[in-house]
């Protein structure tokens, strides 16, 4: 696999339905094929809140998707595939020439998304200033290092669902203030709260797929 793919996914689905998608920090590469029509390749945004999706019956969805701050010349690589299938190996080829991502990026993203308590505190362990910091990730990827962190946070939480374990204390493990702070987190990145994501099974395997944690 190409070293600015983290995973590759498929999805398919016979009836017209909708899709709530999790915020991962992730963009992904998308063919889908419908009978009868040309492949249609897009890539995804990167999402700031969960989103409903609608998704036509007969779709086939086969996903490539990016590791998280890794810049991608889209034009260029839309039109390089525009109208063809190709073979797995081909499409990394022309991931790798139309993809890349900074060092600094990676190693800054790495550490927000560890269990730093904070920003300040990330800035420490790279070595760099809150300010530089602050440049670098919103020139290579349009977002703060607090958006960022916070999503991390966020999905480890959610993550931690799975296990009976009261509210209380995940939001105290995460670095939130308290129960109520995560629960208004939860409402902003995912649309739900904490309680809603325990008792939905398809939420929770979204969670678990792999993205920027």
């Amino acid at each position: 696999m190409n070293d600015n793919l983290l995973a590759t996914w498929d999805y398919s689905t016979d009836l017209d339905s909708t899709a709530l998608i999790i915020p991962d920090g992730c963009q992904d590469l998308i063919i889908r094929m419908m009978d009868g029509q040309c492949p249609d390749w897009f890539v995804s945004s990167l999402y700031d809140h969960a989103k409903l999706e609608s998704i036509q019956a007969g779709s086939l969805m086969t996903g490539f998707r990016f590791k998280a701050g890794v810049r991608v010349q889209i034009e260029l690589l839309l039109h390089s595939l525009k109208g063809n299938c190709f073979e797995n190996d081909e499409i990394f080829n022309r991931i790798d020439d139309f993809t890349y991502l900074k060092c600094s990026v990676g190693e800054a993203l790495d550490c927000l998304a560890s269990e730093v308590r904070s920003v300040a505190h990330a800035s420490t362990e790279i070595g760099v200033s809150q300010r530089t910091l602050q440049r670098l990730l919103m020139k290579e990827t349009n977002r703060s290092p607090v958006y960022w962190f916070m999503l991390a946070r966020a999905r480890r939480a959610a993550r931690s669902l799975v296990e009976p374990i009261p509210l209380a204390e995940i939001a105290d493990s995460c670095g939130y203030a308290d129960q109520a702070h995560m629960s208004r987190e939860f409402k902003h990145w995912f649309k739900v709260s904490p309680a809603t994501i325990r008792n939905s099974p398809e939420i929770l395997n979204q969670l678990n797929h792999l993205g920027y944690d």
